[in-house]
């Protein structure tokens, strides 16, 4: 049975779960600031949404737009630090994404609509904006997904702007901001991150389950791995 950490968002927590039980046979387990050695026993780790990221982190610092969870951040750090160690796939999502990509040395837009006229964010608090995806040739999530285009989800301000090392860009939104990123063979561990929240969008939809189709899969190639050793 796959052990899946999952780092605490909060209220929100119950949709990521939901999301996650859909792995077959799969333990959903919620990692809280103080209590990282939990991630010790999983089998992946999954980043979810929230707060921004420091912008003291990629070199940036915050305007009137940005709300951070420093603490957040540190804890963060420290669970990809142990993935990273243990070679364990990686699944981030919205904050989870800006989050990875700031890990690896990669910077942060502050504010979409600030800076480049480009809205992103949700319509109100229980409804998300949509806009058209375009994915990139050649990865693994196109491959996943099994579609060209389609259509996403969103309610976010902040974006990846230079992209982190070792990942590589999967998917952008129409006005050409990054919708995905995913690890570079290289990389110790295999890493999607997505800043749509697949969560939220109907689980028969491609870009739900062809997302979580990907990270399953990468589960279970560590997990024959590991079992053929």
């Amino acid at each position: 049975m796959p052990r899946i950490g999952m780092s605490d968002c909060g209220e929100k927590n119950v949709n990521y779960e939901r999301y996650l039980k859909h792995i077959p046979q799969s333990e959903v387990i919620l990692l809280r600031k103080g209590h990282e050695e939990e991630a010790n026993s999983c089998d992946a780790l999954v980043l979810t949404g929230g707060a921004d990221v420091t912008p003291e982190l990629y070199g940036d610092w915050a305007d009137e737009t940005v709300h951070v969870d420093s603490e957040r951040d540190g804890f963060e750090y420290r669970l990809l630090d142990a993935s990273l160690k243990r070679q364990i796939p990686v699944l981030g999502i919205c904050r989870g994404l800006q989050l990875l990509n700031v890990y690896f040395g990669g910077t942060l837009i502050i504010d979409l609509q600030k800076y480049y006229r480009r809205s992103h964010e949700a319509v109100s608090d229980t409804e998300d904006r949509y806009h058209g995806v375009q994915l990139a040739d050649g990865s693994a999530l196109k491959s996943s997904i099994k579609q060209n285009e389609g259509t996403v989800n969103s309610a976010h301000h902040q974006a990846a702007e230079r992209i982190g090392s070792g990942l590589r860009i999967a998917a952008r939104a129409d006005d050409g901001t990054v919708e995905a990123i995913e690890g570079e063979d290289d990389l110790p561990s295999r890493i999607i991150s997505v800043q749509w929240h697949p969560e939220r969008i109907q689980f028969d939809d491609p870009f739900s389950l062809g997302v979580l189709n990907l990270f399953s899969s990468y589960i279970t190639k560590k997990h024959n791995m590991e079992n053929n050793l």
